[in-house]
């Protein structure tokens, strides 16, 4: 089967987290025996040189089709018609390319319902199927903001299939639009695995990860430390990532006077981060809203008991031996959870966590579910 992937971006050694959901899918396709061909278009506004016009190559026996004229900002200055007509055009030339050079596609699955537009629309030469995955973070707000409640109106009907990453997800998309759709959950990258610890610690180490923002929850996540003011020398909380609320968590950090105890790590490989997952005791995170959560899956991966909100996507999979789920912006009953494992986090069985984990969101047993369905889809339009 000759699968045409539509996702973010590709990662690469700057940008290491850039497309790495879906590109992990894409590695997983190709060890069981099938084409796959990425297809993107970088409109991002970065400092960062690319080369202009296509790049085509190869890499882990993925076909990768790229393009990048100029930042879509720049073309949006003339106005919101003239940026429409440029990403069209681009998307148009896109997929121009892989036709001339790769001929026939079999399924199409495009990930976030922005590029399933541009699949629906751009790339109705293949004769494919769409298989959509939604994991967009927008979708499932109360409030769709106008130009997405059209845009998923004009795109979500026009899918041969539809899938989301938790039924969370899908519920939000019923809601808004009115269109059905299947759960299959993100996966889980191979190198995430649990490797035991030889050494002992005199403290409690805490981890989290993510992007910082408002959704994450970084602020209660510190609010909540503050709180139980529990002894400075038994404890540590470490956070990685970067975002537009370092400096807001910074000073709210030097506020508690836990500069010492809890520190923005900044940004970390992805071997990084499985290092830091391993040597740590707890997970925690206190989103505000998910459409999965592939965070709290990975450090569950690692062996970590951890701490979530069903925030739309972890009540799936937290249970009573892997971890806690505390409610939404709920700084006490984060407190208490934090207490609680801070106390306990020993009395978890990191082996079983790990081993749960994988064989629930390992790629192998994503990656098949997924094909069953491109199979299944492909079948039905063959036949019709």
């Amino acid at each position: 089967m000759t699968i045409l992937m539509i996702p973010r971006g590709v990662p690469t050694s700057r940008e290491t987290q850039y497309g790495n959901f879906e590109y992990e899918q894409a590695k997983a396709f190709v060890r069981l025996g099938h084409k796959v061909i990425i297809a993107t278009v970088d409109t991002r506004f970065r400092f960062i040189w690319r080369k202009v016009g296509f790049s085509i190559y190869q890499q882990d026996n993925i076909m990768i089709y790229t393009l990048f004229i100029c930042p879509g900002v720049i073309i949006g200055l003339f106005g919101t018609k003239a940026l429409e007509r440029f990403l069209s055009w681009q998307w148009r030339k896109m997929a121009n390319c892989i036709m001339e050079h790769e001929g026939k596609i079999d399924v199409i699955y495009p990930h976030y319902l922005f590029n399933t537009h541009k699949a629906v629309h751009f790339f109705n030469q293949f004769h494919a199927p769409v298989v959509a995955m939604e994991h967009w973070s927008e979708i499932n707000k109360p409030i769709i903001l106008p130009h997405i409640q059209k845009m998923g109106e004009d795109t979500y009907p026009k899918v041969d299939k539809l899938l989301t990453v938790s039924n969370a997800a899908g519920t939000s998309i019923k809601k808004h639009f009115g269109v059905d759709s299947t759960v299959v959950h993100n996966m889980i990258g191979d190198n995430f695995t649990y490797v035991p610890q030889q050494h002992e610690r005199n403290r409690v180490l805490f981890v989290s990860t993510g992007n910082l923002i408002h959704r994450k929850g970084f602020d209660l996540l510190i609010e909540s430390f503050a709180r139980l003011q529990l002894p400075k020398d038994k404890w540590a909380l470490n956070i990685i990532g970067t975002g537009e609320k370092y400096d807001d968590l910074k000073k709210l950090i030097a506020k508690h006077n836990l500069t010492e105890n809890i520190h923005l790590i900044g940004k970390q490989t992805s071997e990084q981060i499985i290092k830091w997952l391993n040597e740590s005791d707890v997970f925690v995170l206190s989103s505000r809203m998910e459409t999965f959560g592939v965070v709290y899956i990975e450090a569950m991966a690692c062996g970590l008991p951890i701490i979530a909100t069903p925030c739309g996507g972890p009540e799936e999979y937290v249970n009573e031996k892997n971890g806690l789920l505390v409610p939404v912006d709920d700084v006490d009953a984060l407190a208490t959870a934090i207490k609680y494992m801070y106390e306990h986090h020993q009395d978890y069985d990191r082996q079983a966590i790990a081993d749960d984990c994988k064989a629930r969101f390992s790629s192998e047993v994503i990656s098949k579910q997924l094909i069953d369905i491109f199979a299944d889809v492909l079948n039905k339009a063959n036949n019709h």
